[in-house]
């Protein structure tokens, strides 16, 4: 008798926490309904953390998260983030390229460096002058061949005396601190950085992006990786801020002397890592959603970031879509992109185009989400999601909701930001914003931004 109470009391308290736990979890019982499907992997519910996220932009997220999460491996939901000034505060390739430039970490001879430099999208670079404003300090034109003798010239004279470029050198620049207090350096530096922003604004992203990624011409896929790794812990660890570099007036050459000072021309130095995005991203894996990568930079530098345990953001290597350079016989890279046809600059409309290539038949769906930042999103935002009364691309339903980190954009992304201003407090938003302090690279509650060196917040342009 007594075992029998005994009995019935302990099944009574099994059968309430059972109850308890799935009244408190619903997502457990769906769990364990499953767990006896060996073909199938489960996945544990974990609920976003509130962080630094804008209070209404929270709760959109949370609620996609909600309805969208799985324990079916074999059909899953996913979403893609741009990485710089989205996932993370600020640029990494150019941070690292700064420091590259700064420690003279190149792989080419003047002659590949040459041709590196002038060449951008599989093609030379046109000889035409660069528009306004990039011009000299006495209002000549400059285009990509006047500078490319200069900066050949300065990078001549490294070779021949810095024995960190070139081991047969002489040795004359003894370290980096030598090379970096010449004339010939401050020249190198000022039109490297010069050319880069003229070649946005004269011949687009395709050329000017993939003209960036030459300076990495002769590096092994490992090699680059620590280069990336020594910028990144570098400039996490810098003060944020403007920098301009000019060149000397001792230094004129072919081109002439320029300041990218004059013309507002720039380098935001600096990294920050965003810890709301980082645990947006594994929220998402907890619960069953895959996380992807679209990045305008190279694939190669992204994962170095956001592939580094280090980091906390965990992202597969295979998940980063980004540039691509081919490698050569000998595993290092060459200034060539691939076919287009194959895989498209991942730029702009090149990232719709891809993720609907690669990713879309994967899945058989659009993602369920996709976060960015500038007009090199927009395309990935409307065209898979017919926002803004734009055409899709294909007949899939819809991207669910837009995250837009707020940079005050105008044009495209700007449009899309006042219509989640338009949703601001209704209950199902489509495109929701994020706010952020621009003089800190951390998040603020509040969907405004506090712009860099500036004391308001500002919603839209």
């Amino acid at each position: 008798m007594k075992k029998s109470k005994f009995k019935l009391l302990f099944s009574s308290i099994v059968l309430s926490l059972v109850l308890l736990l799935s009244v408190a979890n619903p997502f457990a019982l769906a769990i364990a309904s499953d767990t006896n499907r060996s073909s199938a992997i489960t996945y544990h519910g974990q609920v976003l953390d509130s962080g630094k996220w804008a209070p209404n932009t929270y709760k959109a997220i949370h609620n996609l998260i909600q309805e969208n999460r799985t324990h079916n491996s074999r059909r899953k939901p996913y979403a893609v983030f741009d990485w710089d000034n989205t996932s993370i505060f600020q640029d990494t390739t150019d941070n690292v390229l700064n420091y590259q430039i700064n420690n003279l970490k190149y792989k080419m001879t003047p002659e590949q460096f040459e041709y590196s430099f002038t060449h951008g999208d599989n093609k030379p670079i046109p000889q035409e002058n660069f528009v306004e404003p990039y011009k000299n300090v006495n209002g000549q034109s400059v285009n990509i061949y006047k500078l490319s003798i200069d900066v050949v010239s300065d990078y001549k004279y490294f070779w021949a005396h810095y024995k960190g470029l070139n081991p047969n050198a002489d040795g004359t620049l003894s370290d980096i601190a030598a090379v970096q207090a010449t004339d010939q350096f401050k020249d190198f530096k000022a039109k490297i950085w010069f050319a880069y922003s003229a070649l946005i604004d004269t011949f687009g992203e395709d050329v000017a992006y993939t003209w960036q990624l030459n300076m990495f011409v002769g590096y092994t896929p490992d090699e680059l990786i620590q280069l990336c790794n020594e910028g990144i812990a570098y400039y996490l660890a810098e003060k944020i801020q403007n920098v301009y570099f000019d060149s000397p007036a001792t230094l004129p050459g072919i081109a002439g002397e320029v300041k990218n000072s004059v013309i507002g021309n720039y380098f935001t130095q600096g990294l920050r890592i965003i810890p709301e995005m980082s645990n947006l991203m594994n929220t998402l894996r907890k619960n069953g959603i895959d996380v992807y990568i679209s990045t305008a930079a190279m694939d190669t530098v992204v994962r170095s970031f956001a592939s580094n345990p280090l980091y906390g953001y965990n992202v597969p290597e295979a998940n980063v879509l980004g540039l691509r350079l081919k490698v050569d016989n000998a595993g290092r890279y060459k200034a060539e992109i691939p076919d287009k046809k194959d895989y498209a600059i991942n730029v702009k409309h090149g990232k719709a185009y891809n993720i609907n290539k690669y990713l879309v038949p994967k899945y058989r769906a659009n993602p369920i989400l996709i976060c960015g930042d500038s007009s090199g999103d927009y395309e990935m935002m409307t065209e898979l999601s017919g926002f803004n009364n734009v055409k899709m691309i294909n007949d899939k339903e819809p991207v669910k909701m837009v995250l837009i980190s707020n940079r005050i954009k105008g044009e495209g992304l700007g449009e899309l930001s006042k219509i989640a201003v338009s949703q601001l407090g209704t209950p199902n938003p489509s495109i929701v914003l994020q706010g952020r302090n621009e003089n800190t690279g951390l998040w603020i509650p509040d969907e405004r931004t506090l712009r860099l060196g500036k004391t308001s917040l500002q919603l839209t342009k």
